[in-house]
C-alpha cells in the first residue's frame, strides 16, 4: 500500500466519522422536535450539542474535499491551459493552502489555549471539545493537501483533470 493510498483511505475514514456527526445531529434535532410535539420535554442543551455536531462534522468533511478535489472551483481558464500549467498551478495552489491552513491552525490552537477553561452556554460543555475537532480538521486539512502535492508530483494530473 502507498503512501497516498493509505493517505485517502484514513482521510475516507474520517469523513465517514464526520457523516456520523451529522447523522447524531439529525438524530438529536428529530428527538427534540418529536419530544415536543408529544409532551412538553425538550433535548436539553440541543444548540450545544448541534453546534459541536455540525462543528465537528464540517471540519473532519474538509480535509478529504482537498484530496478528492470537491472544493467549489471555477476553473474556466485554467482548464483551457496547456497540462503543464495546470499542474504547475494546482502544486501552487496546494503550497498556497498549506501555509494558510498552517497559519490558520496556529493561530487557531493560540485562542484555543485562551479559551482553555472556558464551557459552552447552555449546558456546560468544556470548549476544549468544539477546539479539538476543529484543530483536526485544520492539521488533516494541511497533511491532505501535502499528499494531494505529493500526488501531483509523482503522478501528474488525474484523468479527469486533463479533459
Amino acid at each position: 500500500m502507498t503512501f497516498e493510498s493509505a493517505s485517502e483511505r484514513a482521510l475516507r475514514f474520517v469523513s465517514f466519522a464526520a457523516t456520523f456527526m451529522f447523522v447524531v445531529g439529525v438524530l438529536l434535532t428529530m428527538t427534540d422536535i418529536f419530544l415536543r410535539s408529544v409532551s412538553t420535554l425538550t433535548v436539553q442543551g440541543m444548540v450545544d450539542m448541534m453546534q459541536l455536531c455540525v462543528l465537528t462534522g464540517a471540519m473532519l468533511a474538509i480535509p478529504h474535499a482537498f484530496l478528492s478535489d470537491q472544493h467549489v472551483a471555477i476553473d474556466l481558464f485554467v482548464e483551457r491551459a496547456p497540462t503543464r500549467v495546470q499542474l504547475a498551478l494546482r502544486i501552487i495552489a496546494a503550497l498556497l493552502a498549506i501555509a494558510f491552513l498552517s497559519g490558520v491552525l496556529w493561530f487557531s490552537y493560540q485562542q484555543a489555549l485562551n479559551e482553555a477553561h472556558d464551557t459552552s452556554q447552555t449546558i456546560g460543555i468544556p470548549m476544549t471539545w468544539y477546539w479539538a475537532p476543529f484543530l483536526i480538521g485544520i492539521a488533516l486539512s494541511v497533511f491532505a493537501n501535502i499528499v494531494l502535492m505529493v500526488q501531483l508530483w509523482r503522478h501528474g494530473l488525474p484523468a479527469k483533470a486533463v479533459e
